[in-house]
């Protein structure tokens, strides 16, 4: 779709991204002067897969349920060559590309925005049935302007609550999803699969690496952050764990342990952060003007 063109009273600006689901474009309302969010879900209702219909049109109602200050509205189900779910429009960037920008985060950014992201998982697991987002990672998260978290895209998320075990375990992110997602037959996907990507997001927020990049294994954390507390530290590496059992089981249990995080002075005091930014100077032997030979360091 281009500039210009309608989706019912939707007039679409810009494609703002495209998904395994689908595309979705920014658009504004006709009648009530607002943008909004189109996502194109489906196929035209009147193809031959009348039940993949009926299922979207029952996710939609779904999703039209949840009500939280993370989670972006639902205004309507349409269709005119396909099926458009229209949302709120979410202003901001997404928490790969601001921490690209801006990160590695100081520990108390990222306890407070663990705080928002266990508030999110606890609203959507204590659903009935409860909803499982599947896909939890950077690009699906924004940082709003007043620097709050919104989850986003959960085209993956709303199909676990309807449909069989082995569906459940198809939406997987290598280095952010569970490794009981990854595995190719019996897949499947609960509760401690969203604990796991969360503790994943945490260590990127916390060190600045992506464990979505091959070879998918994140290193220690305290190579990265050696002033890093220990219990929040412990606290991801427990979120972490490849057995789900060894892992936290509900967000509650992670919030009680993620109290009192943000003021540590690190696992191996300030010897070891000195030691780990000696690690990053990085020498290049470029003259300036004078002949003599510059000393560079990154992220010390």
């Amino acid at each position: 779709m281009t500039r210009g063109h309608y989706v019912g009273k939707y007039e679409i600006i810009r494609k703002l991204g495209q998904g395994g689901e689908g595309s979705v474009f920014l658009a504004k309302d006709r009648d009530l002067k607002r943008f909004a969010a189109v996502k194109r879900v489906g196929g035209p209702p009147q193809s031959a897969d009348r039940e993949t219909d009926m299922r979207i049109v029952k996710e939609a109602d779904f999703l039209q349920q949840l009500k939280h200050p993370m989670l972006p509205v639902v205004y309507d189900l349409l269709w005119e060559d396909a099926w458009y779910l229209v949302m709120e429009y979410v202003e901001g960037v997404t928490l790969r590309e601001y921490t690209d920008r801006n990160g590695p985060f100081p520990e108390k950014t990222v306890c407070l925005w663990a705080g928002q992201l266990l508030d999110i998982l606890a609203y959507l697991h204590t659903r009935k049935p409860p909803v499982i987002y599947r896909d939890l990672k950077p690009d699906n998260i924004m940082v709003c302007p007043d620097g709050n978290l919104k989850l986003v895209d959960f085209g993956a998320a709303y199909r676990s609550c309807f449909g069989d075990g082995i569906e459940r375990g198809m939406a997987a992110t290598a280095g952010y999803a569970a490794p009981e997602q990854m595995r190719r037959t019996g897949a499947c996907a609960d509760e401690r699969s969203d604990i796991y990507a969360f503790g994943r997001i945490l260590y990127y927020a916390v060190t600045g690496s992506d464990p979505a990049k091959p070879p998918y294994a994140a290193r220690p954390i305290y190579e990265y952050q050696p002033l890093l507390s220990k219990r929040l530290g412990k606290l991801i590496q427990k979120c972490t764990a490849d057995d789900p059992r060894k892992r936290y089981q509900t967000a509650p249990e992670i919030r009680r342990d993620l109290a009192g995080c943000g003021r540590g002075r690190g696992r191996f005091g300030r010897r070891g952060f000195v030691r780990a930014a000696e690690k990053k100077i990085w020498l290049t032997e470029k003259p300036d003007n004078s002949g003599s030979v510059l000393l560079r360091t990154k992220n010390v």
